[in-house]
Order: C-alpha cells, then structure tokens, then sequence
C-alpha cells in the first residue's frame, strides 16, 4: 500500500508541475519616448516607434509568473535642440515577475500588472552631411505596466526607463510610454 501511495505521490507532483511548464509569450506595439539630460551636454530628443516584447515566464500559478523579458523596438526621433532627425534603437533585458491577466497563457483575471529591473539601452544615431553620430543611453533598465482588455484585444500600457552611465551624453535619462498587443 505505501508503495502504490509514493508511486501515486510522485505522478501527480509530475502532472502539477507539467502544468506549470515555462512558457513564450509575446506583443508588439507602439511607443512614445522622451530622452532627458541631466545637464546640457546631452540633447533633450522625442521620439515615435514600434516595440516588439518577447516573453519567456515560469508560472508559480495561473495569475503569478516570474519571467525574462527582452524588448526591444525602434523609433524616429528628433533632437528638441537642434531639430535634427535620427533613427533610435532600443533593447533590454529584464527579469520581471507579473501576476493576473498575462502573467501566464491560462490566467483567465480581468487585469495584470508586471514589474521588472534589467539592463539595457536606447541608442540614437544622428545622420548628417558628416556622417553618423551614436549616442547611447545605457544603462539599468526599469519597466512597469497594467495588462488589461481592450474590445476583445489584450494590451499591455508599459513604462520604461532607461538610466544613461554614459558621461559623454550627460548620462541623460530615456524614459517611454508604450501600448503592446499582446499574444496569448
């Protein structure tokens, strides 16, 4: 009997864990940054782009998840000092962990909230008769947002911020507001 019950114990913890099998979940959207110096070396920038968020979680339960994020996207931009027009990139990784609607694929809540901290950056490359200028914005890498549903569409509002170590730019601070599709 007590070896039927240990075989009967062992399959059923194996069935709850396939459950919580890691999973890949992603979204793809639009995204609102602004680039802010801390003194004037660097340039105060605007910029209008596309995100893309894959997501790769370990659910703890159906509405809580602890994950590894890497957004990344790119932008136009242009510089609030000089008016000159650039192209942006930005990429991070970032450990996050989440909890209610899209914190796993079989979280059935109305909304979801996400927290995350990583490292990352948000490159801006300036064209001009001269060539091409490259100022990085590196640096730890915060993300938070709300998960909710919108007419049948899950979105995720998000917001990051990049804090530059780079003193040749002013170690400025690039922060972004982005709307995200999500993917179930």
């Amino acid at each position: 009997m007590k070896r039927f019950l240990s075989i009967l114990l062992l399959s059923s913890v194996h069935l709850a864990w396939a459950q919580n099998d890691p999973h890949f979940l992603h979204g793809f959207g639009y995204d609102y940054s602004i680039g802010v110096p801390r003194n004037n070396a660097g340039q105060l920038f605007i910029g209008n782009g596309l995100s893309y968020v894959p997501r790769y979680v370990k659910p703890i339960n159906d509405d809580l998840s602890l994950g590894l994020s890497a957004p990344f996207g790119g932008a136009f931009v242009q510089s609030m000092v000089t008016g000159a027009g650039a192209f942006g990139a930005n990429y991070a990784v970032c450990a996050e962990f989440a909890a209610g609607m899209g914190s796993t694929q079989s979280s059935s809540r109305l909304l979801g909230a996400f927290f995350g901290l990583g490292f990352g950056s948000y490159d801006v490359y300036y064209f001009d008769v001269f060539g091409t200028t490259r100022d990085a914005h590196y640096g730890p890498y915060v993300q938070t947002g709300v998960r909710i549903p919108y007419y049948g569409q899950d979105v995720t509002v998000v917001l990051s911020n990049w804090r530059g170590m780079n003193a040749k730019n002013g170690r400025s601070q690039v922060f972004a507001l982005k709307l995200i599709y999500e993917f179930f």
